[in-house]
C-alpha cells in the first residue's frame, strides 16, 4: 500500500510540476524598442511621432508624417516586427511592434501618380515564442522515466 500512495505522491508532483512548462511567458511591459523614421524627397525630416507601452506590455506607436509643401504623402513602407489594423497608405499609423523598425514616408508631388507599390503584411501568425509544442511532453516523459528508474532502484534494493 506504501508503494501505491508513494507512486501517485510522485505523479501528482510530477503533474504540478510540468504546469507551468503550458503557460505563456507574460509580458514584463518594459520593452523599448528603436523606431527609425527616415526621411524621403518630398518630406523635410519633420514627423509627429509618440510611443507608450501598454497595460498588455507591448509598445504602441503613433507616427504622422510632415510632407513639404507641393507634395502629397502617398504610403509607408515599414522594416521590421510590427502589427497594425490599417492600410499602409493611411497618413496617421497607428503600429505595436515587437523590435526595432524602420518606418519610410513615401509622397508625391501634387499632381503626380506613385511611382512605388505598396505592400502589406496580411499574415495573421505571429512569431512563436517560448518553448517548442514538444517541449510539455518531452518534460512528462522524462519525469515519468525518473519514476520508473526511482521504483527501479527501490525494489532492487528491497532485494538484496
Amino acid at each position: 500500500m506504501k508503494k501505491v500512495v508513494s507512486l501517485a505522491l510522485a505523479l501528482v508532483l510530477m503533474l504540478a510540476a510540468s504546469i507551468p512548462v503550458f503557460a505563456a511567458p507574460s509580458p514584463t511591459g518594459t520593452y523599448v524598442y528603436v523606431v527609425i523614421v527616415v526621411p524621403t524627397p518630398g518630406g523635410d525630416g519633420d514627423y509627429e511621432f509618440t510611443t507608450d507601452i501598454d497595460e498588455d506590455g507591448n509598445q504602441n506607436v503613433h507616427v504622422t508624417p510632415k510632407p513639404k509643401p507641393g507634395y502629397t504623402f502617398d504610403h509607408w513602407v515599414i522594416e521590421g516586427p510590427y502589427r497594425t489594423n490599417q492600410p499602409l497608405t493611411d497618413k496617421e499609423l497607428d503600429l505595436i511592434i515587437t523590435g526595432d523598425i524602420k518606418v519610410t514616408p513615401y509622397f508625391t508631388k501634387n499632381g503626380e501618380s506613385p511611382t512605388q507599390s505598396v505592400t502589406t503584411d496580411t499574415s495573421s501568425k505571429s512569431p512563436q515564442t517560448g518553448p517548442s509544442n514538444s517541449m510539455p511532453y518531452v518534460i512528462i516523459g522524462l519525469s515519468l522515466l525518473a519514476v520508473a528508474v526511482s521504483v527501479t532502484i527501490v525494489k532492487s534494493k528491497k532485494s538484496n
